[in-house]
């Protein structure tokens, strides 16, 4: 019997070691190989890999236009070593002061490199309930994650790289956590990938590949070039150096033929799919042909196909009722990554958000765009400056008031706090944000954005000021003038948050404004530069046309033109040369007047109110140019409507609409 139970029992154990090790062979396949992957297949849907149909399609949303400030959470493992940004690059550089850092603090890399402080990354720290509420304090109006920075590591739960926040160091899921935060406060919520091809594949993964050229440890390689076989009995067990580092290269200017880019396709789909983000940052240019480190930067060819994935996507998730942004560098400006095809650019503006990092556009834009600041260093650096609180107001401003929106880090120290005079520096700005919110949220560029001493927005019919370092002495501005283009008669002027009265006198030469109770210090601002030196004031005058880019407009497919400089109502049009299509905007009231200009060089457009077709305009005038002419009117009954202007034949324009309650 006992002979027989034996025997029974190592059968059974037989089998069962049988079937663990098939179920071990087969997880063991089912492991994904990252350098392998097929060609990412785009979401179908009504967006394609094409720019003139994303241009077509593409209108950047209200939540966006009207939010201004975003805050960033720019942190990842090279914060951990608190000695600023690039840190998985320059540890890899004897000439560079953080590979110095490195040998003090941690060792030769060829002994603890990056893999080994990303698995040492504490983030005991990190509360983002209460710095989400901080950053609501401090006025921002959306959050962006850092999904993956150069260093190749990604911040989330990721399924084509084993290297990420659950497998390694902090084993959280970072992003999936800032997404349950965001949600939980409403705040529409982002991703950042700075993992692209060219600075990942081409600048960050080809200085790990050497060695020390002197010294004790001369020829040894850094440990990118160990293998899996060299994690047997190591903490990295089962782990591929190679997924961090990326397999030996020393040529990136090829980074869109690569594995990797294919793989980094991946990894952007599978985080889009997985955190439904309402907007993705990408720190790379669109196109493909500036140089930087000696490498071709930009994501080129494969910028249309993130973005058309990226919209279809989004689409089918809200079933089109909320539509997402996409951000990318070198759209035109100082750093035009289309040089090689400039007819591309006017597609591309109306298909994305442009980005530019530290640099506010020197004048208004036609179309929304985004710079990124940060307080300090991107990534923290211990004992590095601040910037101020009025220094962020300074470029917020200047950036709204030139049709653009700002997106702030607030460094993270590496355990994922944030320090003192940051916390003060975000409570700063919240204060004059809550003063002075109507000048800022939901705001449009006037005809000029200003200058140094003063900056202008408009809002629901106000023109607002923002007076810097103005003492409450007589001062002209110009820009009012009873002879501008887009300013009425001016009958009040208000001090945001206060009482004070201001003295005006509106001529032909501009207005003259004073302040002669002297201007108040805002209570609560630690700052004295922006508690005294940055007011705004409020002008209500009897020219508060809607204008053809308000909010509550869609100009899908329109191209606009700002800056003309021909007595266009705030210095803008909407026009179009295509039939079809559609300018489109809501207007409450019982009638509106239709404002375009018209001249030889016009066509023909067709309007409809509330789905009935209302008459057809002919802007074509055999006499001279003329702007600002009001070229339809209809009155119905008093409530709620949508106009919708169609282009017919020639070149369409819309300026403004003036709606009679």
């Amino acid at each position: 019997m006992n002979t027989r139970r034996a025997i029974m029992f190592s059968i059974l154990l037989t089998g069962a070691f049988m079937l663990y090790a098939q179920e071990e062979t087969s997880n063991s396949s089912d492991q994904i190989d990252i350098w392998n992957l097929p060609p990412l297949k785009i979401e179908q849907g009504h967006y394609t890999e094409n720019w003139d149909t994303l241009s077509k399609l593409y209108n950047v949303p209200e939540w966006w236009r009207e939010a201004k400030l975003g805050a960033w959470s720019h942190w990842d493992p090279q914060s951990a070593a608190e000695d600023g940004d690039w840190y998985s690059r320059g540890m890899y550089m004897p000439n560079n002061e953080q590979y110095r850092y490195h040998l003090e603090h941690y060792g030769h890399p060829s002994e603890y490199g990056y893999k080994d402080l990303c698995n040492d990354w504490v983030i005991d720290r990190w509360e983002p309930d209460e710095l989400m509420q901080l950053y609501i304090r401090m006025g921002a109006r959306y959050f962006l994650a850092m999904g993956n920075h150069h260093d190749n590591f990604d911040c989330w739960n990721s399924k084509y790289q084993p290297w990420n926040s659950v497998n390694v160091g902090p084993k959280k899921d970072i992003v999936g956590i800032w997404k349950e935060t965001a949600q939980k406060y409403k705040m529409p919520f982002g991703i950042g990938f700075h993992a692209t091809p060219a600075r990942t594949w081409g600048q960050f993964m080809t200085v790990r590949y050497t060695s020390d050229k002197t010294g004790t440890h001369a020829g040894i390689p850094y440990d990118a070039l160990q293998t899996a076989e060299d994690g047997l009995g190591k903490w990295w067990e089962g782990l591929d150096p190679k997924d961090l580092y990326g397999p030996e290269h020393h040529d990136g200017r090829n980074s869109l033929e690569t594995p990797f880019a294919n793989q980094f396709m991946w990894r952007v789909d599978d985080a889009i799919r997985k955190y439904q983000p309402d907007m993705i940052y990408f720190d790379d240019h669109a196109g493909d042909s500036q140089i930087d480190l000696g490498i071709n930067m930009g994501i080129g060819k494969l910028t249309p196909q993130i973005l058309a994935n990226f919209y279809n996507i989004a689409s089918k998730r809200t079933e089109g009722k909320k539509q997402v942004v996409a951000t990318f560098k070198g759209v035109g400006g100082r750093y035009n990554s289309f040089q090689n095809n400039p007819e591309l650019l006017p597609l591309v503006d109306r298909s994305l958000v442009k980005s530019t990092e530290f640099f506010t556009e020197e004048q208004i834009m036609a179309f929304p765009f985004q710079t990124e600041v940060s307080l300090q260093e991107w990534h923290f650096k211990k004992g590095a400056p601040y910037h101020s609180a009025s220094d962020i107001i300074l470029r917020l401003m200047q950036n709204v008031s030139r049709n653009g929106s700002l997106l702030l880090n607030i460094t993270q120290r590496g355990r994922g706090d944030i320090e003192p005079e940051a916390r003060q520096i975000c409570e700063d700005i919240g204060l004059w944000l809550k003063t002075n919110a109507e000048a800022v949220y939901g705001s449009r560029p006037f005809d000029v954005w200003g200058n140094e001493h003063c900056i202008f927005t408009r809002n629901d019919g106000y023109i607002y000021v923002t007076m810097i370092d103005w003492d409450g002495n007589e001062t002209h501005i110009e820009q009012l003038s009873t002879k501008a283009p887009s300013v009425g008669k001016i009958s009040d002027i208000k001090l945001l948050g206060s009482n004070t009265p201001i003295k005006f006198k509106q001529t032909e030469e501009g207005l003259a404004i004073s302040c002669p109770k002297g201007i108040p210090v805002s209570e609560g601002i630690k700052d004295a530069t922006l508690a005294k030196g940055f007011k705004v004031i409020r002008i209500t005058h009897n020219k508060n046309w809607f204008n053809d880019d308000d909010p509550g407009v869609s100009s899908i497919g329109w191209d606009r033109q700002c800056n003309r400089d021909k007595g266009d109502y705030n210095n803008d049009l909407y026009i179009t040369n295509r039939p079809g299509d559609v300018w489109q905007a809501s207007y409450s009231g019982r009638g509106i007047t239709l404002i375009a200009p018209t001249g030889k060089d016009w066509g023909q457009m067709k309007i409809v109110i509330d789905g009935q077709e209302r008459g057809i305009v002919n802007l074509n005038q055999e006499n001279e140019n003329k702007a600002q002419q009001q070229v339809f009117s209809f009155q119905g009954k008093r409530g709620k409507h949508i106009i919708q202007v169609t282009s017919l034949s020639g070149t369409a324009a819309i300026d403004a609409l003036i709606v009679n309650p």
